[in-house]
């Protein structure tokens, strides 16, 4: 969950609590997000110089621990149980909320869960972590004797490539309506993936799973879910069809497909979020990087261990497992969808470097949208005398787009190579283009000039159109040439017959449908309704939702996702919770003890000794004893009675002891917040 959606769920005065704090009354102002203040790394490294040191090791705790995956309580002590005591941690996450930095959700029946915001955790690595980071990486390698990784890689351009397939199918689309289950046809989804060459386990293998399995397919299930993400698709009100938002597709496909690639990114990255907490850590670490130079996998290993040693959970995971883990989960996939760039060094050393640009990146240009005028861009193109397009892979998609309207693809990798075809320019020319168009098109886009032959193929296909044409009408009866008569001697009627067939039948158009209705009514005749066309197939309402121009906005982004994956983000369905503990509450009935306890390092009864470690141990605080003259901070575990009397057992310094009641002299309760100066 990033900032942005914790801000839209946040009371104001929890909001209010964040941003009037002292160390950040002089950066904040009344317009600035959340996200500006909590995920910039110049304004969280003095956030950092205000923490107290154990605010700072539990927020590393987090960080190896659980990333930004949700944890209670419970759990997060009992990963800090060798370094800092029950209270500690709570006391530690008491602050580290009221900083804004992890942020606290209450189910519905009671239960707390805490997380770290998606969006800080970058910022927050470096921070904590600083040692935790690749080398600057090489600009060549020298290749094994299998230096290429996945020949599928290698041929594929991009998941930008394999969505703009899908959508322009969608686009061929008359209407793309859904079951009663809100799936897409079966027959029609095979059109809609007939040029998709994405791997078929391309979400289980990343441990996504969605909806509809025993309909769609995975690279179904993940295009649709992109579409939607993207604000491509949406459903209509009814929502019994999806709609294509023309807009929202025109504006990216005019962007550079760099560009295209790098917004994808972001989906995918959104869609494995939140990733398991060595998974985070190699996101974070990967986006480090500089572009175009490459890095070692082995590297990216010893650091993720490096950020993540002090979990038990990871120390649990081998070293092969991870790997295996890494490469099937988010580097094969990031290889499929052309973001990384995966080779084999020698000794099958896996090695990476980024092919998409990094954040920030350049905002999208609103090319024609927005001003109207279109950019020259270079050529493009071949325009073969066989009718064969071949479009070069700097060609924009936009162009591919335009190309694809009226002609078919053949093959697509880095060249695609399309065949206009007398029935693709026929699918053209319904649309409303006219040869002169598609001339154009081709002109401004190739490399050399269109062959003559070419152009009078198109000008004489297109002089065949329309001398033949089937057309639907309605065909009025009369049961009587009288009655007949009698319509055309009706001045508004006859106005809106057309021909006449034999001597009692009328042609009547489509659109004067209602009206002749309605003229025939009031003349007293009542026309079969059964005979009229059902509703939404004639005039306006035949056209396709696809080919319109939608009249809603897609949905946002940080909307509810109306796609086919499950959400990882399972915390986004609890409130936030806004209650904050008090400190004298994580002590309950300190008033009933000596004050001498917590107040006076002295040597006490054994009896007094056992009670003290006892309180200690139900407050989950800690005992400051004199051991041979040196003072001992333990975490108390248990009193265990033995034969000879009883002993002691806690943790000091990431170490088990044991120690009997006579093996140390005075002792103090250590109350963190309250007398824990001297820690």
């Amino acid at each position: 969950m990033r900032y942005e959606q914790i801000e839209r769920k946040m009371p104001h005065a929890w909001r209010q609590l964040i941003v009037t704090q002292s160390w950040c009354a002089n950066l904040h102002q009344a317009d600035k997000s959340l996200a500006d203040l909590l995920t910039t790394p110049d304004k969280l490294a003095m956030l950092l110089e205000v923490l107290t040191s154990n605010e700072r090791k539990t927020l590393q705790l987090v960080m190896s621990s659980f990333g930004c995956m949700p944890f209670t309580a419970e759990k997060l002590e009992r990963e800090a149980a060798l370094s800092l005591s029950g209270a500690q941690v709570s006391l530690s996450l008491l602050g580290l909320r009221r900083y804004g930095i992890l942020v606290g959700f209450r189910k519905s029946w009671g239960d707390q869960l805490f997380i770290l915001p998606e969006d800080a955790f970058d910022a927050w690595q470096a921070l904590l972590f600083p040692t935790c980071l690749l080398q600057s990486g090489v600009t060549e390698i020298e290749l094994g004797s299998h230096g290429d990784f996945d020949a599928s890689m290698t041929y594929s351009r991009g998941l930008a490539q394999e969505l703009f397939h899908f959508l322009e199918s969608c686009s061929r689309q008359s209407v793309l309506p859904l079951t009663n289950k809100g799936t897409l046809h079966k027959k029609q989804l095979s059109k809609l993936t007939e040029h998709v060459s994405l791997p078929g386990t391309i979400l289980s293998r990343s441990g996504l799973k969605y909806a509809f399995m025993d309909v769609y397919d995975e690279p179904a299930a993940f295009l649709l879910e992109i579409a939607i993400r993207m604000g491509f698709l949406y459903k209509n009100e009814q929502g019994d069809r999806f709609l294509l938002h023309e807009d929202s597709l025109r504006r990216w496909l005019h962007g550079s497909f760099v560009e295209q690639q790098g917004q994808l990114y972001d989906i995918w990255r959104g869609m494995m979020s939140p990733a398991f907490v060595w998974l985070q850590h190699a996101m974070a670490l990967m986006e480090r990087t500089v572009d175009e130079r490459w890095y070692s996998v082995n590297e990216l290993l010893q650091v993720i261990h490096e950020g993540c040693s002090s979990s038990s959970g990871y120390q649990q995971i081998e070293d092969t497992v991870l790997r295996e883990e890494l490469m099937a989960s988010w580097l094969s996939p990031l290889g499929d969808f052309r973001f990384v760039e995966l080779t084999r060094g020698v000794n099958q050393e896996i090695w990476f470097r980024w092919l998409i640009k990094l954040k920030p990146r350049q905002p999208e240009k609103e090319l024609a949208i927005v001003s109207g005028q279109r950019e020259q861009s270079p050529p493009s193109m071949y325009v073969q005398p066989d009718f064969e397009i071949l479009i070069t892979p700097d060609a924009t998609l936009h162009t591919e787009w335009e190309i694809a309207a009226f002609a078919d693809l053949i093959s697509s990798d880095g060249v695609r190579m399309y065949r206009l075809t007398k029935e693709s320019f026929q699918r053209a020319l319904d649309l409303g283009w006219a040869s002169t168009d598609v001339i154009r098109i081709l002109q401004a886009h190739a490399y050399y000039d269109i062959p003559s032959g070419f152009i009078l193929t198109l000008q004489q296909w297109e002089e065949q159109k329309d001398k033949l044409y089937i057309e639907d009408v309605t065909l009025l009866r009369c049961k009587s040439v009288e009655i007949a008569d009698a319509l055309l001697r009706h001045e508004k009627c006859r106005s809106y017959l057309g021909e006449r067939i034999g001597e009692s039948s009328f042609i009547v158009p489509q659109a004067s449908l209602k009206h002749v209705t309605k003229c025939l009514e009031s003349m007293g005749f009542h026309p079969n309704a059964k005979r009229q066309p059902k509703p939404n197939q004639t005039g306006d309402a035949a056209r396709s939702p696809i080919n319109a121009t939608a009249s809603c906005e897609p949905t946002s982004a940080l909307d509810p996702i109306a796609g086919p994956c499950y959400s990882r983000d399972t915390i986004a369905i609890y409130d936030i919770d806004p209650h904050l503990p008090r400190q004298e509450d994580l002590y309950p009935n300190m008033a009933h003890i000596p004050a001498s306890w917590i107040q006076e390092f002295r040597d006490y009864h054994p009896s007094t000794r056992k009670d003290m470690i006892r309180k200690a141990i139900e407050w989950r605080s800690l005992l400051q004893v004199r051991k041979e003259g040196r003072d001992c901070f333990i975490i108390p575990r248990m009193v265990r009675e033995e034969r000879s009397g009883w002993m002691l057992e806690g943790w000091e310094h990431y170490r088990e002891i044991s120690l009997r009641e006579d093996e140390w002299n005075e002792m103090k309760i250590i109350l963190p917040g309250i007398n824990d100066g001297a820690l």
